[in-house]
């Protein structure tokens, strides 16, 4: 009989022992991962510590950036991978709404001049003006593309399923129109993501099933509910890092936005199946990005803080090491997203002629994510569309690109300018005409109107159909320039002074691509030169009579110009190389005194340049960058003219904003070699800390002769210093800079002041 007993009561502990592992193998783990901008980068260091622990994970919901974080883990992206993401450049610019430098093709790319703002007008309808204001506090652009390379491999292979992703996997989008959340659980997983993520005003929302959707916080910022009724596990994680409305901090509007438009969420889990981690991030705000190590250091910490608590109640383990081969075999079966064709709405017939020829070339032959991801920064890099959606559309025989195209009105009227404390401020107005075609035809009206700069010009570009692109340019300028010898005061020297320099000019100009990154260029120009001076500034100016020198020319340039630089102005990442060389004939004659009859006759002479410019910037640490710079011209010609002649057509070197509206014959020559260091601190983002430091040197130093000729005399018999620091800070329109600077020429030169807006001159003649 005992031994009966025993043997009922080990199968008994044997069944227990089978119902029990059966129980944790059946047991089902949800995690919901609440919105919060920036802070939603703390849900990755709670997954990495719940994966350390070998707690798994079997159903995921989100909303906003719980939808992001969940979407990546559900398409089998480990924690580390993750926040190679959230810390990189591409990141950084999409989710400010910058397109990356390094995406845009250079060919493509506008001149840049002072402009602030545009706006974009139609004679044609009666919505007259488009309003200045943008849709959106951060432009879509780049979000559209980087969305489409980043999901559509995962919606193909889950085929629209949110089921089949590495993890199952829903998001939560509002319907502000009929005041409701939608649980997003099928089609373009993109798309899903992107509406649960488009915080109003702040990004740009999207349409389902004809509807605008917004950020799924408005309605459910903690999607519980849904882990509940999607997937009903047997456990839920639920990671907070939002709680209860607090008032809105003073001066900061998307906290402001956050609290007007957020409703009352419930941030609760059901203790009797469930447990809720808060995590400590709210001092953050939503666009706190650049903070995502300290942000995700927090999660883990206090994921690491919970796993204890976690495994009293969560009894199923799924070791790391099987975690991980379950995410290489998924891996390995993500498939290459390869499109045959392109279909655009929002456009005309040519319109989209021309956007489906960009995607699919003249052979129209099928090209992957890479290849569409070159088209698109191409599309909008010259900025005559407003927005361009893609979107991926896979059929059982054919993948097809659906673009969503939103043309800009075709008149643009732009006003912006340079505004500073030296006497060389100006006023800047553009008319614009700009069409988007394989022949796009770009022409501009713009004029400068200042204290010492006056300019207009008429530019007409015209984009050629050709397998390699390029654009024909004509243009028309007529400007006027006053230089002063100083900024504040006049010292006494025999430099030349009240310097107006005249040009008139007519060009051509060819331009074609030699890749993503550098350009070919030539151009031929005629057009007239003026110059007129006192010959120095020691006698008595009521007396005195300026002197006149007039110049005809034709030039031939041609050179190849390489790499882009982050911002026109203040550079501070990036780099940009030209190489060029140019010949031209000039017909000169000089009057002195503005007397005629000493007035001598046109003098004619060939003159032969060479021009090589290169910048680029390092970085160091994160908020600290070095940049470098070298400039050496050279120049083969007579010297027909007087030296103050000579001195006041040669070239100037001129490397910062604040050292371009004063004459210094100490940085003047038709030959010279320079070179500069650019160390730049930035302490927080848009705000730099600069200095620029430059070493200039004619490399044969124009001088006075007998006569008053212009001559030639030694090899580098000088070196000239020119040093710069200022404090800028760039707003997306302009930039603001105070400075203050030291030329090594004349004694004691140094120059303070202060400067709003955009310096860019119009073209020269000879440069």
């Amino acid at each position: 009989m005992k031994k009966v007993i025993k043997i009922l009561t080990a199968a008994a502990v044997l069944l227990w022992s089978t119902v029990a592992v059966a129980a944790e193998k059946r047991q089902t783990v949800g995690l919901v991962l609440s919105g919060g901008g920036a802070k939603g980068i703390a849900h990755v260091g709670v997954i990495r510590a719940l994966e350390e622990n070998d707690i798994p994970v079997n159903y995921v919901t989100g909303t906003s950036m719980g939808a992001i974080v969940g979407s990546l883990y559900s398409c089998g992206w480990s924690p580390a991978r993750m926040m190679e993401l959230f810390t990189s450049n591409d990141f950084k610019y999409w989710s400010t709404g910058v397109i990356n430098p390094d995406n845009i093709t250079r060919i493509s790319r506008l001149e840049p001049t002072p402009q602030w703002v545009g706006v974009n007008v139609s004679l044609k309808d009666s919505t007259g003006v488009m309003s200045m204001l943008p849709t959106s506090l951060i432009s879509p652009i780049p979000m559209n593309i980087e969305f489409l390379e980043l999901f559509s491999p995962y919606t193909l292979q889950c085929k629209e399923n949110f089921n089949n992703l590495f993890v199952p996997f829903r998001c939560v989008t509002s319907d502000v129109y009929h005041k409701h959340k939608i649980v997003l659980s099928k089609g373009d997983l993109g798309d899903a993501v992107r509406a649960s993520m488009s915080f109003p005003l702040v990004f740009r929302p999207i349409k389902m099933n004809g509807v605008l959707v917004y950020d799924g916080g408005i309605y459910d910022n903690f999607p519980v509910n849904v882990m509940q009724e999607d997937f009903d596990p047997d456990f839920i994680i639920g990671v907070s890092v939002s709680g209860p409305d607090q008032k809105p901090q003073q001066g900061d509007i998307y906290s402001q936005l956050e609290d007007m438009i957020i409703q009352n969420n419930d941030y609760s889990v059901p203790s009797k199946n469930g447990i809720k981690i808060q995590i400590p991030v709210l001092q953050f705000g939503v666009l706190d990005f650049d903070q995502a190590k300290t942000i995700y250091e927090i999660g883990y910490k206090t994921g690491l803080e919970m796993v204890d608590s976690i495994k009293k109640r969560v009894y199923a383990r799924e070791p790391l090491a099987e975690v991980t081969a379950r995410r290489e075999r998924f891996a390995a079966a993500t498939p290459e997203v390869v499109f045959d064709s392109v279909s655009v709405t929002g456009a005309t017939k040519g319109q989209a002629h021309y956007l489906e020829y960009l995607f699919e070339g003249p052979k129209h032959r099928p090209f992957n994510l890479k290849k569409a991801q070159e088209a698109y920064y191409r599309a909008v890099t010259d900025g005559t569309l407003s927005n361009l959606v893609p979107k991926a559309d896979f059929g059982k025989d054919n993948n097809k690109l659906l673009l969503e195209a939103t043309v800009k009105k075709p008149w643009s009227v732009g006003v912006g300018g340079w505004i500073t404390s030296s006497t060389n401020s100006m006023l800047y107005l553009d008319l614009g005409f700009h069409t988007l075609s394989f022949n796009s035809l770009d022409v501009d009206l713009q004029g400068w109107i200042g204290q010492s700069y006056y300019a207009g010009m008429l530019s007409g570009r015209f984009s050629l159909r050709s397998s390699t692109p390029s654009y024909l340019e004509f243009m028309g300028v007529a400007q006027k320039q006053k230089y002063y010898d100083s900024e504040l005061l006049f010292y006494q020297t025999s430099t030349p002074t009240f310097i107006t320099e005249s040009q008139n000019f007519l060009r051509m100009k060819y331009v074609w691509a030699m890749d993503k990154k550098t350009i070919g260029f030539s151009d031929l120009t005629w057009g007239y030169e003026s110059d007129s001076y006192y010959p120095n500034n020691s006698g008595d100016y009521a007396n005195m009579s300026k002197d006149k020198t007039q110049y005809f020319i034709t030039a031939l340039r041609a050179g190849f110009k390489g790499g882009l630089l982050n911002d026109a102005l203040y550079p501070s990442s990036g780099m940009e190389w030209r190489a060029d060389v140019q010949g031209s004939y000039e017909r000169s004659r000089f009057t002195p005194n503005g007397d005629k009859a000493l007035r001598t006759d046109y003098k004619g002479h060939f003159r032969g340049s060479l021009e090589l410019y290169w910048k680029q910037f390092f970085p160091v640490t994160k908020h600290f960058r070095v940049g470098g710079a070298a400039n050496v011209l050279g120049t083969l010609q007579q010297l027909p003219q007087n030296y103050i002649a000579t001195l006041v057509h040669a070239p100037a070197f001129a490397p910062t904003p604040s050292t371009q509206n004063y004459f210094n014959e100490a940085f003047r020559s038709d030959n010279y070699v320079a070179a500069g260091l650019m160390p730049i601190w930035t302490p927080v983002n848009k705000l730099q800390i600069r200095g620029d430091f430059y070493i200039y040197s004619p490399i044969r130093d124009l001088k006075k002769g007998p006569d008053n000729s212009a001559v030639y005399r030694g090899w580098f018999n000088r070196a000239e210093f020119i040093g710069e620091m200022a404090v800028v800070y760039n707003f997306p329109f302009a930039s603001l800079s105070l400075y203050g600077n030291y030329l090594s020429y004349p004694a004691r030169n140094w120059n303070f002041g202060i400067n709003f807006g955009l310096l860019f001159h119009a073209p020269r003649i000879l440069r």
